[in-house]
């Protein structure tokens, strides 16, 4: 055993996959939903010689009265501010988090957020029916079922915020299914129908989100990214399945009841008049992980123009996706959509008063990253009061302003901390921790108690 004791401070959440991992490294696990005091920390702690936290601070004296410890571990990426590391650190402790859990599920929050912006209620002009406009309202419908867009939406503007709940331990999750919304990347959809397997499509599905496509009732021509299946092996394997009910009105009579399936798509119900977000310039500050998956969906997927601005230039992506680098004026000046992806830490403020003053009309600006970047939230909210921004908003620099956001849901999108909230990332992100507790840089010590 690793440990004797391992104490976890508030809601982390343990599939019983991941039970069975803390079990085989742990004699002892003492779970608690939050805490409400230092002392109650201290009181709490005794003993451990590891623990878990996400969002209670570990303050130095934890250090001091247990000498036994040998790690404290963060369920997160942001833990900078809850804890002197240097400080643990010194005392042999191990200090691990997790900084690179969501970069699917996050980006592909980014899309499905821009695709219900310019959907059949967007007053673009530039609307239409083409194909391009359908393979999007196709991705749309059932990336909203499985991601539950919508349903999050009407939850933040009401106050229902499951990020919050889980926080302060009002809401206990301990298998997958507390958490319905699951990451479309490596999902498989299943077309039925002769004119539904269409280039775009493919592109969409495969080459951008990474999905796997099946399908049926059709010849297609030969691609490294779809395959062919009989009709009953299509029906079988697909968790989404699109086919046209006009053309083969049979599939609705097979499916009834297939609860196993997180979405069911039938373009003869479809009207999509939608503007494309094919050939428009998306702007990205922040070529990170998260940064750099938008980018690939975007270039890859979509057939978007992508600039960017980075502190560190990424030459190789550049090539390869056909990325462009610009200065960090130029990225706010010059796309169609601008979407932001910074660190938690360090970049505080970057968007600044001015950068937003200086967003032209009629751009869309995307923040699935960090709330504390926009250096002025009610300036950025005042552009979209006037009509002259659109924007689409997962965090904020505190929690959700619902009055107002409620008053401006005709141009400004609204979830709430979504793009971590999938059955995958969740469970990645408790298998990256105990991986990180398992393998210390250096073999760990047993210390006095």
């Amino acid at each position: 055993m690793l440990f004797d004791k391992v104490v976890v401070l508030d809601s982390v959440i343990f599939y019983p996959e991941h039970r069975e991992r803390l079990d085989r490294i742990a004699r002892e696990v003492v779970e608690y939903n939050t805490c409400g005091s230092e002392d109650e920390v201290s009181e709490r702690c005794a003993g451990a010689d590891a623990i878990i936290s996400c969002w209670v601070d570990i303050p130095r004296r934890i250090v001091d009265e247990n000498p036994q410890l040998k790690a404290i571990a963060f369920w997160t990426h942001d833990f900078e501010h809850r804890i002197d590391a240097d400080y643990a650190k010194s005392h042999g402790i191990h200090v691990p988090a997790i900084p690179d859990y969501g970069t699917d599920s996050v980006a592909e929050l980014v899309f499905l957020g821009l695709l219900s912006m310019f959907g059949s209620g967007d007053p673009a002009s530039d609307q239409t029916a083409a194909r391009p406009a359908v393979d999007e309202e196709i991705v749309f419908r059932f990336g909203d079922d499985v991601r539950l867009l919508s349903s999050n939406i009407k939850d933040n503007l009401t106050g229902r915020w499951f990020h919050e709940y889980v926080k302060t331990g009002r809401l206990r999750i301990d298998s997958p299914d507390g958490i319905p919304a699951e990451t479309l990347k490596g999902m498989t959809v299943g077309v039925l129908g002769p004119d539904l397997v269409t280039p775009g499509l493919v592109q969409l599905v495969t080459q951008g989100l990474g999905m796997n496509l099946v399908y049926s009732l059709a010849d297609a021509p030969h691609t490294m990214d779809t395959a062919f299946r009989p009709v009953d092996d299509v029906l079988a394997e697909a968790q989404i399945l699109v086919y046209d009910g006009a053309r083969h009105p049979w599939v609705a009579e097979r499916i009834a009841g297939r609860s196993d399936l997180r979405s069911v798509v039938d373009v003869a119900q479809l009207e999509p008049k939608r503007a494309s977000l094919r050939e428009k310039t998306l702007g990205i500050l922040g070529l990170g992980r998260i940064g750099s998956r938008v980018a690939q969906i975007a270039s890859q997927g979509f057939g978007m123009r992508v600039v960017y601005h980075s502190r560190t230039r990424k030459p190789e992506l550049e090539e390869a996706w056909g990325l462009e680098y610009v200065s960090l004026d130029d990225v706010f000046t010059s796309c169609d959509i601008l979407t932001i992806h910074l660190p938690h830490h360090g970049a505080e403020d970057v968007v600044s008063r001015k950068l937003v003053n200086s967003i032209p009309d009629g751009t869309v600006f995307v923040n699935c990253s960090v709330g504390s970047v926009v250096e002025d939230e009610d300036e950025l909210l005042d552009r979209c009061e006037r009509g002259e921004l659109r924007a689409f908003l997962d965090v904020y620099r505190t929690l959700p302003p619902r009055a107002r956001l409620r008053a401006l849901r005709d141009g400004v999108l609204a979830t709430y901390r979504l793009g971590w909230r999938t059955k995958a990332t969740v469970g990645l992100k408790t298998h990256k921790l105990l991986t990180k507790l398992e393998n210390p840089p250096q073999p760990y010590q047993t210390r006095a108690r």
